[in-house]
């Protein structure tokens, strides 16, 4: 059976033209660190990532993928965020090969620094301070059904405290990935963040549900045509692209795009480009629209990367860079990614892996 009619059928679908994105639904989910990429290789391709996850990231971008991996990997990434927000990140993957597959077991978190507490009787503060914090602890598994198709999942377990008040509930994502054999493409899919509401006090909240779909491809491989058959082999020049849509409950679709250039397979330059728009406008001329009784939809200030900025950075719009070196002497992987948030700082992010020489058990 031929696979181009349904690769070509998947790439359409991937890249129809959704000019007339719908409007967002900001602020309709909780938990939004479980969103937070721990990996710099990823956010330095724009998160363009479910159709690659070669490491212990898969984790988080596809745990249908974690059964691919042939050696027990570690991840630790910590980032500095914006707004005195720290963000930090942990997973261990060990692969399964009795089994054909791999179980993961991972923590996230993201705390706040102390903050002082006002009342509307003492605006200037009570002497007393609190701060906020979330976690979530997940353990995955993932399976080979065939030599070029696994899928997996993750459960998670969620913590959200906000001073002397806390909720607690659990989430789960579920993945699959499929090397199609034909060059190098991949194909994947990913539902992450599923699961019942959390409620908070009083208040239940849904959770930051999302689908991506995704592919992955060598564009160059200088050394041999082994990726044109399928195999993992990488070459003294390789240039990686990959592409993903997502479809989150809570937002605009995104378009994700990237590009991942690597020199014998040591050291690695990335960029990427995340889109969920044409324009980003102001907030005044979208309220200017809607008390003039006109149509809004065009002046969506929700819009968190645009095609086209008439505000903002190019680097708080959705563009990444990002930088890598693996030191396989020693099973170390160094990477780096440069991001920014829309009106509000630029961020640099570093995570490590780590590579085992041998299975532990």
């Amino acid at each position: 059976m031929k696979r181009w009619p349904l690769t070509v059928l998947l790439a359409a679908l991937l890249l129809l033209p959704q000019i007339g994105w719908g409007q967002a639904k900001v602020g309709t989910a909780g938990v939004q660190f479980l969103k937070i990429s721990p990996s710099c290789r990823a956010v330095g391709m724009a998160e363009a990532y479910v159709a690659v996850a070669n490491d212990a990231s898969a984790i988080f971008h596809n745990p249908g993928a974690l059964a691919r991996l042939q050696q027990p990997e570690a991840m630790i990434c910590y980032i500095d965020y914006a707004a005195g927000l720290q963000y930090g990140f942990l997973g261990v993957v060990h692969p399964m090969t009795k089994w054909n597959g791999a179980w993961a077991a991972s923590v996230i978190y993201l705390t706040t620094d102390d903050m002082d507490e006002t009342t509307p009787e003492r605006p200037n503060g009570t002497g007393r301070t609190f701060s906020a914090g979330d976690v979530a602890a997940g353990l995955s598994y993932s399976q080979k059904l065939t030599d070029k198709f696994s899928v997996g999942g993750t459960v998670k377990f969620i913590n959200e405290t906000l001073a002397d008040k806390s909720a607690s509930g659990w989430s789960a994502d579920v993945g699959t990935y499929y090397n199609t054999g034909w060059r190098s493409l991949r194909i994947a899919m990913l539902v992450s963040n599923f699961g019942p509401d959390m409620n908070f006090v009083d208040g239940p909240f849904p959770m930051p549900m999302n689908f991506t779909f995704g592919m992955s491809a060598y564009l160059i491989n200088t050394r041999n045509r082994q990726f044109w058959n399928g195999s993992d082999s990488v070459g003294s020049h390789t240039l990686l692209a990959a592409m993903a849509w997502s479809h989150p409950s809570d937002n605009l679709e995104t378009y994700n795009f990237g590009l991942e250039y690597g020199y014998q397979d040591r050291a690695f330059i990335r960029f990427g480009k995340k889109i969920n728009g044409l324009h980003r406008w102001n907030w005044e001329d979208y309220q200017r629209k809607i008390q003039a009784g006109e149509d809004a939809e065009s002046r969506d200030p929700f819009i968190e990367y645009p095609l086209f900025s008439e505000t903002g950075k190019f680097f708080q719009n959705g563009a990444t860079i990002g930088a890598g070196v693996k030191l396989p002497g020693i099973g170390l992987t160094i990477d780096y990614a440069f991001t920014g948030i829309a009106y509000l700082d630029n961020i640099h992010r570093f995570s490590l892996g780590y590579k085992f020489p041998k299975l532990l058990f």
